[in-house]
């Protein structure tokens, strides 16, 4: 086999986008600040080995969802602490800042001083093990996705950067619904992303959640070819270029279209610049016919009564003796418009909208925030003991204990690491001391996920971990009722 002459740039890109996802070149300042005030203060509790979970408390509230998230985007989120070592000039440097400089002047010295004198070389890997879903895995809001054990001091300085998990969460699951709402694959943009690194990640989610290939942005396919594939085509800036005072945008638009089309063999031409119901739908009809050498020339409706259009659009084309071309429909497209647009092209045509293409253009950043799933970020126990945070709130109590998740028929288990096996081992080993151990394709990844979404309808706690709950609750309810005894409440 001939030698890939892209292999070298490629992997030396893939090297380049997951460094730059480890938390600014190793600066243990990548963290709250009150880390390192907290853990200044008690450098016994800092030391002590503990176990906190991940949490997403609450499931996507798209129409679907019901209630259940896709794990993912391993990848990228493990890089941000794990994807090389720290290094000891870096620890000193960071020691020095934060003890006499900083505006907060305090630094947890013994919690670091403690992996620094057993650790001799200069190269420093954080003694924690992380065990979680793997990629594509379906779960339930409430149930911890990731466990995270090692000197609680340590696992703690994670948090900031473990919650980003619900970017690629929220993510997979809204390819998961895309992918039920049409065999069609919408394509994901890149203008709406915040950066290009943000975009590939939740690009490699999508993939995971629902096999979404299809993307404008250029650097993704050449990354990951095998996974990949770009789409472009005419835009409204080349369409508005001949355009003056002189000459009409009408005028302008045919002679666009039909340049593309000649130069390309292919296009969806945007038909929207003057009126997409009149003016450009007339001119495409126009280059269509003075193009019979393809048929590789649709329509691209994005704004107005999108539904109406690809009706309008495919009985004008059936009307002049063309076989029916691909028609993308975009205009915030989402899983429950694309439902709606195929119902009603089949009312009004009594034809299948086999040719009908979503475009979702801004729906994959729609909701992708925290809140959106309440990630949390939650201490569990310390030395083997299990440990709660309580809330007024609901939803926002904590499951003590050193946590695993198996299945159980259709029931997700929360069990303790000390109990035997509640069913199915669902948790892999994703980092095993400060060294990420999980590898696997997301082919793989997307796989799971056709195997097991919808597969987990509730979930339980196990007998131990119940028993935990059912004994803090019950100290809590009797510290609270003195509590208000004495302040006369």
């Amino acid at each position: 086999m001939p030698l890939d002459p892209f292999a070298p740039k490629r992997a030396a890109m893939r090297e380049e986008f997951f460094a730059r996802h480890f938390a600014l070149g190793g600066w243990p300042g990548a963290t709250d600040t009150y880390k390192r005030t907290m853990w200044a203060a008690v450098p016994d509790i800092a030391c002590a080995h503990a176990s906190y979970s991940l949490t997403m408390r609450k499931g996507l509230p798209e129409p679907g969802a019901e209630g259940r998230l896709l794990m993912a985007g391993h990848e990228a989120m493990l890089a941000q602490w794990f994807h090389r070592p720290l290094a000891r000039a870096d620890l000193d440097l960071a020691a020095r800042w934060y003890s006499d400089h900083s505006a907060v002047r305090a630094y947890p010295r013994e919690l670091w001083r403690s992996l620094l004198d057993r650790t001799p070389d200069d190269e420093i890997h954080l003694p924690i093990d992380i065990w979680g879903f793997p990629g594509g895995q379906a779960f339930l809001p409430g149930v911890p996705c990731l466990v995270f054990e090692g000197p609680g001091g340590f696992i703690s300085y994670l948090e900031p950067a473990m919650c980003r998990y619900f970017a690629p969460v929220i993510q997979a699951t809204k390819a998961r619904l895309m992918s039920l709402a049409t065999p069609r694959d919408a394509e994901f943009g890149l203008r709406s992303a915040p950066n290009e690194l943000t975009n590939l990640v939740l690009l490699l989610a999508r993939y995971v959640g629902g096999r979404g290939r299809l993307t404008s942005n250029d650097t993704a396919e050449f990354l990951y070819p095998e996974l990949f594939r770009t789409v472009g085509t005419i835009g409204h800036e080349m369409m508005c270029a001949g355009q003056s005072f002189d000459r009409s945008l009408s005028e302008t638009e045919y002679e666009m279209m039909d340049r593309f089309v000649t130069s390309m063999g292919q296009a969806s031409l945007l038909c929207d610049l003057v009126d997409a119901e009149t003016v450009g739908l007339e001119n495409a009809l126009r280059v269509i016919r003075l193009h019979p050498e393809t048929d590789r020339v649709g329509i691209r409706v994005d704004s107005g009564d999108i539904a109406a259009q690809c009706v309008l659009y495919f009985e004008k084309m059936r009307q002049i003796g063309v076989e029916p071309r691909t028609i993308v429909f975009e205009d915030e497209v989402t899983p429950e418009t694309v439902e709606s647009v195929y119902r009603h092209f089949r009312e009004a045509t009594k034809q299948e909208p086999t040719m009908l293409f979503p475009g979702a253009g801004g729906y994959w950043w729609r909701l992708v925030h925290r809140d959106t799933v309440a990630a949390a970020f939650k201490r569990t126990a310390t030395e083997g003991h299990p440990n709660i945070k309580f809330s007024n709130s609901p939803g926002k109590e904590s499951i003590p204990g050193t946590l695993r998740v198996y299945g159980d028929g259709d029931t997700l288990v929360v069990a303790d690491a000390s109990e035997a096996p509640r069913g199915e081992p669902l948790f892999v080993k994703l980092v095993e001391q400060g060294k990420i151990v999980y590898s696997e394709s997301f082919d793989a990844q997307a796989d799971r996920a056709d195997r097991t979404w919808g597969v987990y309808k509730r979930w339980r706690t196990s007998p131990r971990v119940s028993e935990y709950l059912e004994r803090f609750r019950a100290m809590r309810r009797d510290e609270v009722a003195a509590a208000r005894g004495r302040l006369g409440l």
